[in-house]
């Protein structure tokens, strides 16, 4: 640990939508069981869930966001960030997804790329396996990440996974719109258009049987409407 960054603070943000809650308790174990060189505040964003995610679930102390109605991650991860960037003592905000399929103990990984300066945003990167992960969500990836790295000038290597590492300075420069996964595409992208740098560090590649959100023909739509909006955005600007 470097003097620049002594006695900073690391928000960790897990949005959840009626979550498993023994995963997500587990997740909270394992995550207040890290030994990290900083203090940690957890914060789960529940984004409308029919049952209220409630304090009283956990004998850890943590914070929870409540949204009355559901809104999507997007829009989760932004009331996150806006929660951490109002005290000046974090430093970096860390977001993980409440499934279980992004190991916390990793998290001290993106700690020291972030303070060796690999890059002012580290996202996890998982091994395309047809084993492990479904051929359409590695098709999925593969076409996004690669339309992302045309766009950014820099090669991204799994543009879709929501375990990430935020630098501050990213959080309060990049203007966040999307409230839906699209939003996860849309700070790789404006980050790289300012100048950011991206980094990776290698994590395991988990699937749980749990039903995803994504809906990948709506989503892929819904990724090509939002590059087109962002590059009509920066040549008419």
């Amino acid at each position: 640990m470097t003097n620049q960054f002594a006695d900073k603070i690391i928000g960790i943000i897990v949005p959840a939508y009626n979550p498993n809650m023994v995963h997500l308790k587990e997740l909270i174990h394992r995550l207040k069981s890290l030994n990290l060189p900083h203090e940690v505040e957890i914060l789960i964003v529940d984004d409308g869930s029919s049952l209220p995610i409630s304090k009283n679930d956990f004998s850890q102390d943590i914070q929870i966001l409540r949204h009355v109605v559901n809104k999507g991650k997007g829009a989760g991860l932004r009331t996150g960030f806006v929660h951490f960037m109002k005290k000046d003592v974090v430093y970096l905000v860390i977001t993980i997804d409440a499934d279980l399929q992004h190991p916390p103990e990793i998290i001290p990984d993106f700690i020291q790329a972030y303070e060796k300066g690999k890059g002012e945003l580290i996202i996890g990167y998982r091994r395309r396996a047809l084993s492990i992960m479904p051929f359409h969500r590695i098709f999925s990836n593969m076409f996004t990440s690669l339309i992302i790295s045309t766009l950014t000038g820099q090669l991204i290597k799994d543009s879709q996974n929501g375990f990430r590492l935020h630098g501050r300075e990213i959080l309060q420069k990049v203007q966040l719109k999307e409230d839906g996964f699209q939003m996860e595409s849309e700070i790789l992208i404006k980050a790289g258009w300012r100048g950011f740098r991206i980094g990776f560090v290698p994590m395991p590649t988990i699937y749980s049987q749990e039903k995803s959100s994504i809906n990948n023909v709506k989503d892929t739509l819904n990724f090509i409407l939002l590059i087109l909006k962002f590059l009509r955005e920066r040549l008419f600007r």
